[in-house]
């Protein structure tokens, strides 16, 4: 059984250093599956509504604009923008009953998109975040200042005021409730405030060790805990950077396809996942479409399909 869909997309790279991710969104959008002989475009394929949200031109001149003085104080007010449309959007889509799917652009917009979840549902819930970063900065530890680098501390209550008490004054995410699958990359200020919060975080050595399926099982079952709803928040960094040369920050020993594919497919009709974000999307670094192939796979797997699933998925996620 299949629910009904909103895609989100969000053509925004303003929360990251290299601004290119902020045409992945559209351009995924717009292109038709690379891997079938269809006319259909993603948005057509997967999905029976969207919305767009276009932060800045696709031709942006400046894709390396600094976030140091002058251009800090433009950056911020429009991550803030970027940010407060998404939570519009999600928020919009969860009251007429439909399904978000959020694509973007930069991780910053997740700051948006569970703050709306948080909003709607008005209880706890889980949250399994797939990347090869930490994402847990606040401006005073973050060497970049690129706020992409810090949408899950935001969501804990650290960091910038405008975005902790997005929707609400209250932090939007417990950290018992927090689960991260294959960081590799990451700054001692952030791994610090994820350890002093006692957040589970499946470093890419455990997720070698174990596997990616057991890893994402045991986060699922952590996200779901006590019956809470969960979402699931992907960064495509999180796979090996041989997989995905299109995202800004690709790091190696993430990641393989099989594992992942295998593991998640029919994850869009877990009956308890209430949003989905996949992200960091750069067009402009992909090679021969290889990152766009890996997506289109990825999200027809996560709906059910499994021609690219080599063995057989012990099981598929369903309502």
């Amino acid at each position: 059984m299949s629910r009904h869909r909103t895609l989100i997309s969000v053509s925004s790279g303003w929360g990251a250093s290299n601004m290119g991710t902020g045409a992945g969104a559209l351009c995924l959008c717009h292109s038709v599956n690379p891997l079938l002989r269809t006319h259909k475009r993603f948005d057509e394929t997967f999905f029976q509504k969207s919305y767009q949200i276009q932060a800045h031109p696709m031709g942006i001149p400046t894709p390396k604009l600094s976030f140091s003085y002058p251009n800090s104080k433009t950056r911020f007010e429009n991550v803030l923008d970027t940010i407060q449309q998404t939570y519009d959007y999600v928020s919009r889509t969860l009251k007429n009953q439909s399904f978000p799917f959020v694509l973007g652009g930069d991780h910053s917009i997740a700051v948006g998109t569970w703050s709306a979840v948080k909003t709607h549902i008005n209880q706890d819930f889980g949250l399994i975040w797939l990347d090869a970063h930490l994402d847990a900065h606040t401006p005073q530890t973050s060497p970049s200042q690129a706020r992409h680098g810090m949408p899950l501390a935001a969501l804990m209550g650290y960091g910038d005021s405008e975005l902790v008490t997005l929707g609400s004054e209250l932090p939007k995410l417990k950290p018992e409730n927090l689960v991260i699958i294959g960081a590799r990359s990451f700054e001692d200020g952030e791994h610090d405030l994820l350890k002093r919060l006692k957040v589970r975080v499946m470093y890419s050595d455990e997720v070698s060790v174990r596997g990616f399926e057991a890893c994402f099982n045991e986060a699922l079952a952590i996200a779901t805990a006590n019956n809470k709803p969960f979402g699931i928040s992907f960064d495509i960094d999180g796979f090996d950077a041989s997989l995905v040369p299109g995202t800004g920050t690709p790091e190696p020993n993430g990641f393989d396809e099989e594992s992942v594919l295998k593991s998640m497919v029919n994850i869009l009709n877990h009956d308890k996942l209430v949003a989905f974000e996949l992200v960091e999307y750069n067009p402009a670094l992909d090679q021969d479409n290889k990152t766009l192939k890996l997506i289109w796979k990825l999200v027809s797997t996560l709906e059910g399909a499994q021609q690219w699933i080599t063995s057989q998925p012990q099981k598929t996620h369903s309502l």
